[in-house]
């Protein structure tokens, strides 16, 4: 399906490089949706970003990658992750993603004097940028940047889930040190 789209966007391309140039292609864009939280466990859990997409463009083109970078209260705490989304945005249409983060309570702790000073709310920001292939040689990708700041609620995460997090060391003191006297043992 990937292939037959390649040839009939390099088609295009070509009809409008006769009529004029094959700078027509145009990014596509990509917008916040939402973010949700899963596969809360011992060990972790993930944000699901959604992210909406659209392509002004008169051919369909299939997501190739994305990569992202997360801090958490400022402080980097992921750099250069990728995912591959197996997606493709329509013709003059749209199409919503899911980028999936996965982090660590380890990672929390880097960013906990953040946490307790949010008081058990932490801002994070997520850099990412999705890749378009053309399936033009000459043209290769076309990369749509995406950038979101947010808020992750790290005292309803802790709070909702103890039973099942607590048995991580690093969830334990991060309970402590955001959730107070409660925790400590």
């Amino acid at each position: 399906m990937t292939r037959r789209l390649g040839i009939i966007s390099a088609v295009c391309c070509l009809l409008a490089a006769a009529a004029g140039g094959c700078s027509n292609l145009q990014r596509p864009t990509a917008a916040y949706k939402s973010m949700s939280i899963s596969n809360i466990s011992a060990s972790g859990f993930t944000m699901n970003v959604d992210v909406d997409l659209a392509n002004p463009n008169s051919v369909a083109l299939p997501l190739s990658n994305a990569d992202y970078s997360l801090a958490l209260g400022g402080t980097p705490i992921i750099k250069s992750a990728k995912v591959k989304p197996a997606s493709s945005v329509p013709a003059g249409g749209s199409a919503t993603i899911t980028i999936p983060v996965p982090l660590t309570f380890e990672n929390l702790l880097s960013a906990e004097e953040a946490i307790r000073k949010g008081g058990g709310t932490v801002g994070y920001g997520l850099d990412a940028g999705l890749d378009f292939d053309t399936g033009i040689p000459v043209l290769g990708v076309l990369r749509a940047p995406f950038r979101h700041e947010g808020t992750l609620n790290v005292r309803e995460l802790l709070t909702k889930n103890w039973g099942t997090i607590l048995s991580n060391p690093a969830a334990k003191e991060l309970a402590t040190k955001v959730l107070g006297g409660v925790f400590k043992l």
